[in-house]
């Protein structure tokens, strides 16, 4: 027994024709607004962690 050719909704993982990405619209800003907080935090992580490295090579420059 063959699989037809299907993709999988990025959101609910549901079996889908392969020229869509979403099975919904629903589903497709529920995807958005979960990616764009992912990166927030992604970026506030990286943002923290600039900090805290140029806080340790600011702190070795003043003891030179």
């Amino acid at each position: 027994m063959e699989i037809p050719k299907h993709r999988h909704c990025l959101n609910c993982g549901i079996s889908i024709p392969p020229d869509q990405v979403f099975c919904s619209e629903k589903c497709k800003i529920e995807y958005m607004q979960r990616r764009k907080r992912l990166m927030r935090t992604q970026y506030m992580f990286l943002a923290i962690a600039v900090l805290i490295i140029l806080y340790y090579i600011i702190t070795i420059a003043l003891k030179m």
